[in-house]
């Protein structure tokens, strides 16, 4: 696992698939379906697919929803510390 430190270093491909990783590993822990998720950012499957492949990078509005959506920090789903935290439920 990278430090925040080499995070913010990391070649901008390497940083995108690291999202993408995050992205894909939260969504399986939760049980939901690629259509679930793409359903909740108001995306097709299709373009939903191609984030958690790398493919295409999620924007700011989508990584707030799913960090919302999977109770985890925006940090975290951006590849920063090694740790999870979770994201506060108001």
């Amino acid at each position: 696992m990278h430090s925040s430190i080499d995070v913010l270093k990391m070649p901008h491909l390497e940083a995108r698939k690291t999202i993408a990783d995050r992205i894909k590993e939260a969504r399986l822990n939760s049980g939901l379906s690629q259509r679930d998720i793409a359903k909740e950012l108001h995306i097709s499957q299709s373009s939903y697919s191609r984030i958690e492949s790398g493919a295409l990078a999620p924007d700011c509005a989508q990584i707030r929803t799913l960090s919302g959506l999977y109770e985890l920090s925006v940090l975290w789903l951006m590849g920063y510390p090694s740790f999870v935290v979770h994201a506060a439920r108001n």
